[in-house]
């Protein structure tokens, strides 16, 4: 046993090793830089932080909780919690959308046989090339001119479901294209015996997709809901675009309002406050990232795609 622990400790000891772990420490102290610069600005109050030269790592003189406590229990002019509970609801809500279009979807490209199968896969996959940006004016106007909603007639007038919960129920869940692309990679590495064998049973299609197919792709499923919960969560775009009300805004989106609140002459946004949220924002993604991080890696080793 010694001898083994020793044999291990000499091979990391080795120049070579050694060096590239000094590397690696360096690179991951520097990744970490930002989320340290972010805590340490928590403690500043607004005045403070404007009026003093901001180092490597900001020292507040005189250091608050109160941006802390803003963010923990809210306050008058912030609605923390609300805004955590939207995002999280948004990101539930989301992520079980994309789990479910993968899954069939992926069902449907691997197994199941009808003309134009591959141009149409093709087709969507294509759709992935295409910034999101460019979408936001289609899809503004989209949900203003939404047949027989917000006061609309079919295609003029009103505000259709632009501020309203719908856009989230509506314009949140799509197909998941790459979720989709990989639940068909994997499938189509499963022999179709197992598929003959469970209709012989008397299996039907949906029998077959949730009690044999979907226990054979958690980790790529894993791999899904790991990723669009974290593209949700974090993003602004949507609740920015198409909401204004604040009973609708989402973390990230109240952040960006904070942040060009101050549009007068002379005003300054409270960047203490607005560092906080974002760290407050932040720390979930990297929870979820930190525990999660080997799904990532066995869903994409299941689906035969090499980096």
């Amino acid at each position: 046993m010694r001898e083994s622990i020793s044999k291990k400790l000499a091979f990391q000891l080795k120049p070579g090793n050694l060096f590239a772990h000094l590397v690696l420490l360096g690179i991951g102290l520097v990744l970490l830089y930002p989320l340290v610069f972010m805590i340490l600005a928590g403690f500043f109050t607004k005045d403070e932080f404007t009026s003093s030269i901001i180092g490597l790592f900001p020292i507040a003189k005189a250091p608050t909780l109160q941006n802390f406590l803003v963010l923990f229990y809210g306050s008058a002019d912030a609605g923390i919690q609300k805004y955590f509970i939207n995002s999280g609801y948004r990101t539930i809500y989301n992520t079980f959308w994309a789990l479910l279009t993968s899954l069939l979807a992926g069902y449907v490209f691997a197994r199941l046989r009808f003309k134009g199968k591959d141009q149409l896969f093709l087709v969507l996959l294509g759709t992935q090339m295409i910034p999101g940006t460019i979408a936001l004016i289609p899809t503004y106007l989209e949900f203003a001119r939404f047949p027989f909603a917000g006061g609309n007639h079919i295609f003029t007038g009103g505000s259709g479901i632009l501020d309203t919960w719908w856009v989230y129920f509506i314009g949140g869940p799509s197909l998941n294209i790459m979720g989709a692309f990989l639940v068909k990679q994997s499938i189509e590495k499963i022999p179709f015996e197992l598929d003959e064998a469970a209709k012989v049973d008397g299996a039907g299609t949906m029998r077959i997709i949730f009690q044999i197919m979907l226990p054979l792709q958690l980790p790529i499923m894993a791999f899904i809901a790991i990723t669009t919960a974290l593209g949700t969560w974090n993003d602004f775009a949507t609740p920015f675009f198409y909401t204004s009300s604040d009973k609708l805004q989402t973390l990230p989106a109240a952040i960006t309002r904070l942040s060009s609140a101050a549009v007068s002459p002379g005003a300054i946004p409270n960047w203490p406050l607005i560092i906080t949220l974002g760290l407050g924002m932040t720390v979930p993604a990297l929870l979820i990232f930190f525990f999660f991080q080997k799904y990532i890696v066995q869903g994409l080793a299941n689906t035969g795609i090499k980096g």
